[in-house]
């Protein structure tokens, strides 16, 4: 009887050694299974699908029987670096930059709401022979040497910070015509072409009389004038040299309206493709067996002037002022 009673106390005994944690726990949840118990393993993060990057909008750009397409940020950067010195002011090249895009994008706009067959699916037609081999990055950086980076950085500065940006009259897209300096003062669209365009209007840009290239000249002997007037109907030029060019009409903006040709009056922007000045404000003049045009400004002379934007904005005008001044009565967003 003690033995069994020393077994009994000995197997208590052996019990209360026992550790703790072995002992099984009670679930008050009444839960069972792994759930039960929280897990050590942390959850498998949540896995997410990156969004697809944008699409770039393309301008597709017809040269000869090719469509090229380009970017529509790289092809603006591009077009501003060709169309205006990157030593110009940060606003001009802003005000180039919206001026360009709006040009082109209401082309591109025409285009998708009335398709012309003759573009083969281009959004337009090239903006010059230089066109697309002078816009690459080779050209420009044989252009431009060493100041390429600085460059190019400033130019794509400027386009970034007026990406999307437009200039509408009466809500709709202007044709933003820009040409490189004016005389003094911008030409009317009627007077150029023929149509009345309300913001095409004349402006004052005087700081383009100051520019390096403002004043040029072209000479021709007799038998040149001769031979470029030849396929003129209705011009007769007489056999004194000195009678053929008679006395202009000039617009209200100092240009040549129209000139009286070997007895035939031709507009003023028709002598200049004629004989190729760089603008229609000129005069002539016989001397010594030479015609002697006298230029004044370079191109159309209608909206922006590019150079008058420059001066401007080193003036203080920021490049809405700047489109403002020159496109009369539009909307800048």
């Amino acid at each position: 009887m003690k033995g069994y009673l020393w077994l009994v106390l000995l197997l208590a005994v052996f019990l209360l050694l026992i550790p703790l944690p072995a002992l099984p726990k009670a679930n008050p949840s009444g839960a069972t299974g792994p759930a039960a118990a929280p897990s050590t393993t942390p959850p498998p993060a949540a896995t997410t699908i990156p969004d697809a990057p944008p699409a770039q909008p393309m301008y597709r750009i017809l040269c000869g029987d090719t469509v090229v397409s380009l970017p529509q940020r790289e092809f603006l950067i591009r077009t501003l670096a060709m169309e205006m010195p990157a030593l110009y002011h940060e606003e001009a090249l802003k005000a180039q930059a919206v001026a360009a895009y709006t040009y082109y994008h209401r082309r591109r706009e025409a285009q998708k709401n009335k398709a012309d067959p003759a573009l083969n699916g281009a959004d337009f037609v090239t903006p010059n022979e230089t066109f697309p081999q002078n816009y690459t990055e080779a050209k420009l950086r044989e252009r431009w040497g060493e100041k390429y980076d600085e460059y190019y950085g400033k130019i794509a500065d400027a386009v970034e910070a007026v990406w999307g940006q437009t200039i509408t009259y009466d809500g709709k897209l202007i044709d933003a015509c820009f040409h490189a300096m004016s005389n003094g003062q911008t030409e009317t669209a009627k007077q150029v072409w023929g149509a009345e365009v309300p913001y095409l209007q004349a402006a004052a840009s005087p700081g383009d009389t100051q520019a390096n290239g403002y004043r040029s000249t072209a000479t021709f002997t007799p038998q040149q004038v001769r031979d470029i007037l030849s396929d003129e109907k209705g011009v007769s030029l007489s056999d004194d040299p000195a009678e053929w060019f008679g006395k202009p009409t000039l617009s209200d903006s100092g240009t040549v309206a129209s000139q009286s040709v070997g007895g035939k009056k031709i507009a003023g922007t028709r002598v200049r493709t004629l004989f190729g000045l760089r603008s229609a404000s000129y005069s002539v003049t016989y001397e010594n067996d030479t015609f002697t045009f006298s230029v004044r400004g370079y191109g159309h002379g209608v909206g922006m002037s590019q150079n008058g934007a420059d001066c401007l904005a080193r003036e203080g005008y920021s490049y809405k002022e700047i489109l403002k001044h020159y496109y009369a009565g539009v909307t800048i967003e």
